[in-house]
């Protein structure tokens, strides 16, 4: 398979020069344009598979990109800053396929790529023939792969609950695909040829998190300059996915509970209701039924979401399902790279199911692409498999000279070089990275950035 070319579109020039780096790693052929302009002059003189553009460039709109490819049969992926998310919901009607936030988590720009690219411009996956209901099973089949009884039964549950217009509540460790079997449940559901919305409700901080779901008012604070609708408005008809529904915090408990009650909205500073019309898909790894015991989330609200459960196993629950799932996610990696899947040892395949897999589905396929980029030959042995992998502190940027970083490593290493370069000062890091204090401090937090920060750093 060839290596598929994008063209990134974005007036942030710095921003474009990160996404660059990121896709070339993913195997794009990356060409960048800084304007509207640019991209009509680079379209017509080559063939792309993809486009990635922001929705505002300049004075100039990403629409008219959407427009000019219309009909072709190369999908749009509108990135969109925070505060226009009703206009990226109007670029899906208008053509676009798919639309991410800023800011964003990289594997969600990757999988909203691949997910525009595995598209067949023919398929209407929302049709109610019958034809089309099997590819949506199939497609059910391919992304909640295995034989396992456990694999099975989150297949039967997903494609039982999917019409339904219940709440769903998916929980499961870290890794385990939850988010893939929200996007299922919305597939197959009778909302699909509507948007479904996600937000990372740990992303965000406690104001920008009520905006983001509820909207605003111009003038409600600082920067609101227009008024803009929040997610429960602009999936109008669709779904809400609120990943990381654990971490939301008190105050925004209380009033999306109002809002799962009445099923209206009311805009961050404003007074006037709006009625919504979603379908609520709720993901956690943590005990929501320990974080009620511990005054730290609300019951009523826990028992709004938890009106269906759907649990994602973890890998350890169904090792019987590694050989399959090593094999399709090697095919899926050879595609990304552009090359043929290469075969696995006897001992490279003993020394992968024997690893207990804490990271899940996620750890193995870095795992695996890990070694397929490094391996040098058709065959990947038992040392081109590298498990439990740490940052090498010796390095400027965190990692070894040696080392093929899978995204979340590359976006760790990032935030650990513009630390460095604001000598650890937050606020200025922060700003550099286009992103808040708190939510800096979270993500150093969480991805244990400190520890590579040296002693008298």
């Amino acid at each position: 398979m060839s290596t598929r070319r994008i063209l990134v579109v974005d007036d942030e020039k710095s921003l474009c020069d990160y996404l660059a780096i990121l896709l070339r790693r993913e195997g794009f052929q990356v060409d960048l344009a800084t304007s509207v302009d640019q991209a009509f002059e680079k379209l017509p003189r080559n063939r792309y598979d993809i486009v990635l553009s922001d929705l505002m460039i300049g004075t100039r709109s990403g629409l008219e990109i959407v427009n000019a490819l219309k009909g072709a049969p190369c999908p749009v992926v509108l990135m969109t800053a925070y505060g226009t998310v009703e206009k990226a919901v109007e670029a899906l009607r208008l053509g676009a396929t798919d639309f991410i936030l800023k800011p964003f988590q990289n594997e969600t720009l990757i999988q909203s790529l691949r997910k525009a690219l595995d598209r067949e411009p023919s398929k209407t996956e929302n049709s109610s023939s019958d034809g089309a209901k099997t590819q949506l099973i199939e497609k059910l089949d391919q992304e909640i792969a295995g034989r396992s009884a456990v694999a099975q039964d989150l297949r039967t549950l997903v494609s039982k609950v999917a019409p339904s217009e219940s709440t769903v509540l998916i929980t499961g460790e870290s890794g385990t695909g939850k988010e893939v079997v929200a996007r299922n449940l919305h597939r197959l559901s009778g909302r699909a040829a509507r948007p479904m919305l996600p937000i990372h409700c740990a992303a965000l901080s406690e104001g920008l998190l009520e905006s983001e779901l509820f909207g605003h008012v111009k003038g409600s604070f600082t920067g609101a300059v227009n008024d803009s609708v929040g997610l429960f408005v602009a999936a109008k008809g669709g779904t809400v996915f609120l990943d990381e529904v654990g971490e939301i915090p008190l105050s925004t408990q209380v009033k999306l509970l109002r809002v799962l009650q009445e099923r209206e909205v009311t805009p961050v500073g404003g007074v006037q209701t709006t009625p919504i019309d979603v379908r609520i898909v709720a993901a956690t790894n943590a005990n929501l039924e320990d974080l009620v015991g511990r005054g730290q989330f609300r019951e009523d609200l826990f028992y709004r979401l938890n009106v269906i459960r759907v649990k994602t196993p973890s890998l350890r629950e169904r090792l019987e399902d590694l050989p399959l799932l090593t094999l399709a996610l090697m095919d899926r990696i050879a595609r990304r790279l552009g090359r043929t899947p290469p075969t696995l040892s006897a001992a490279a395949a003993t020394k992968l199911a024997t690893h207990r897999w804490p990271g899940n589905i996620r750890e193995l396929e870095n795992t695996l692409e890990r070694s397929m980029v490094l391996c040098s030959g058709d065959t990947l042995e038992e040392a081109d498999i590298v498990l439990g992998l740490s940052p090498n502190t010796s390095s400027p940027s965190g990692f070894g000279q040696h080392f093929v970083p899978n995204l979340e490593e590359v976006h760790k290493a990032y935030i650990f070089w513009i630390l460095a370069k604001t000598q650890w000062q937050i606020s200025q890091a922060a700003a550099l990275l286009g992103i808040e204090t708190d939510r800096l401090q979270r993500m150093i937090q969480n991805y244990g950035i400190n520890e590579l920060r040296a002693p008298h750093a």
